[in-house]
């Protein structure tokens, strides 16, 4: 098996898990991507240094370059002072075929609705953003959020299915 196969191999089989370990360690969401990007380009990496038969255990040698790269992004993070974007949703690319099917309102209303959604699950808290992240786009189930936070299932459901009540509440037009 080539480099290439072999990283595309273990990317499949710990990106869900890797994405959740650093969505729960990270200190704001807006920096999951930087820093999955940077554990999986040192895999890499380490693939090319030591050949594909040095990875015995893939999610031990994840654990510990999921370690070394927070460390490295936040402690560089103050010699930075460069500003980047959250990353997308999906991560899909955008058709033009895709574009061309929406109306100028749909896209304006969905680009709306997402703006409003973000910005009220930053006023709820980091916590809160984290449990969304983990839910609906690394599809953790709710006793894998709790296991990964450090809570109890209840306070998970709680959060979560409170916070969309509310949010469909705003939507719906029962909250200002």
């Amino acid at each position: 098996m080539d480099i290439d196969q072999k990283f595309c191999q273990l990317y499949e089989q710990t990106y869900k898990r890797t994405a959740a370990l650093i969505t729960v360690r990270c200190r704001q969401t807006a920096d999951i991507g930087d820093i999955l990007q940077e554990v999986y380009l040192e895999l890499y990496r380490l693939l090319q240094r030591r050949g594909t038969d040095y990875i015995r255990e893939p999610e031990a040698i994840i654990r510990r370059l999921v370690r070394q790269q927070l460390f490295r992004y936040y402690r560089g993070l103050s010699k930075r002072q460069e500003v980047y974007p959250e990353p997308d949703e999906n991560s899909d690319e955008i058709e033009p075929a895709d574009i061309a099917a929406l109306s100028v309102e749909e896209i304006a209303e969905d680009h709306m609705i997402l703006e409003w959604t973000d910005r009220y699950l930053s006023e709820k808290g980091e916590l809160y953003r984290k449990i969304f992240h983990l839910y609906y786009r690394y599809g953790q189930s709710v006793p894998e959020i709790a296991q990964l936070l450090g809570r109890t299932e209840g306070d998970i459901k709680n959060k979560l299915y409170r916070t969309l009540k509310e949010i469909r509440n705003h939507w719906r037009g029962d909250l200002p």
